[in-house]
């Protein structure tokens, strides 16, 4: 099996990639947007997918990772993510019909569905005045789902991604943890409310494989997330024992509202058994303890 990762020098898609070159024998054609990169002493082969595809590598399975991201405050940038996600997504598309590809995985959002008012999202929540770049993930889902395309195509609507890189403010559980970490204190909202708005790669990981390896001639979205949704508080009392930390909270009114995630559209198609809330936040705080 010959499989082709986008993204690989974004946090995501480097975690991604890593397991599959520790627990898979699949042939790999690693991309990035960083010159002289690798991973495990994989090379990294630079592209600008934004412009046309020029790889002589012919892939069974692309795995699209790479993404602009929607955490820019400037509306110039943010106006930048929306065309140049919409671009590598094309620019895929086009790549992968002339190179006759049998599956793409899209790397979607949670963020498609906009302003969220029900309790729980499941795949036929109306969308409500998405940011732009959730509308480069739908635009680009809808040209993905085009019937003059070659290719099967599965979008994963992501949630937030616990990944070991602390550094960064988003998702809100890496901000969390982060601060529990270095034992500061924090604001919360919904404490007593129900959270599953999280994976970490190593799901993902295991959501791919199945993907890769079902017999299913499938094209469709699906929302991800973690199974068994835990109260906030117990999420960051689990957090805390972990980091053996101080940290204080204080509770905020929120301005958004609170909800979970159906995974059960993808559970009943591909058999796939989601680990628990519970078991990925606890996973990736021994991960990050190790290192």
């Amino acid at each position: 099996m010959k499989i082709l990762i986008t993204g690989v020098t974004g946090q995501i898609g480097k975690e991604t990639a890593y397991y599959f070159l520790t627990q898979t024998k699949y042939k790999l054609y690693l991309v990035g947007n960083k010159k002289k990169a690798s991973i495990l002493g994989k090379k990294i082969y630079f592209h600008d997918l934004s412009k046309p595809v020029k790889i002589k590598f012919k892939p069974d399975i692309i795995i699209h990772c790479a993404s602009k991201h929607i955490f820019s405050k400037n509306k110039k940038n943010m106006s930048h993510v929306y065309k140049n996600n919409i671009e590598m997504s094309e620019n895929l598309i086009q790549f992968s019909n002339k190179k006759n590809i049998k599956k793409l995985i899209f790397f979607s959002s949670i963020e498609t569905y906009g302003k969220i008012s029900d309790h729980e999202i499941t795949e036929k929540t109306k969308v409500n005045k998405s940011n732009l770049y959730g509308k480069s993930k739908l635009v680009s889902e809808k040209i993905f789902f085009e019937k003059k395309n070659k290719f099967k195509i599965i979008c994963l609507r992501l949630p937030g991604v616990f990944t070991f890189n602390l550094n960064k403010n988003f998702p809100l559980i890496v901000r969390i943890t982060r601060l529990i970490k270095n034992n500061k204190d924090f604001n919360v909202f919904h404490l007593n409310k129900k959270f599953n708005n999280v994976v970490d790669c190593y799901e993902i990981f295991k959501i791919l494989k199945v993907i890769i390896n079902s017999k299913k001639e499938v094209t469709d979205y699906y929302n991800i997330s973690a199974s068994k949704p835990l109260k906030f508080i117990q999420v960051i009392e689990l957090i805390k024992k972990k980091f053996n930390s101080n940290s204080k909270f204080l509770i905020k009114k929120p301005s958004k509202n609170s909800f979970i995630i159906s995974n059960k559209k993808f559970t009943k198609k591909f058999k796939f058994k989601f680990s628990t809330t519970y078991k990925i936040i606890d996973r990736c705080c021994n991960n990050l303890l190790r290192n």
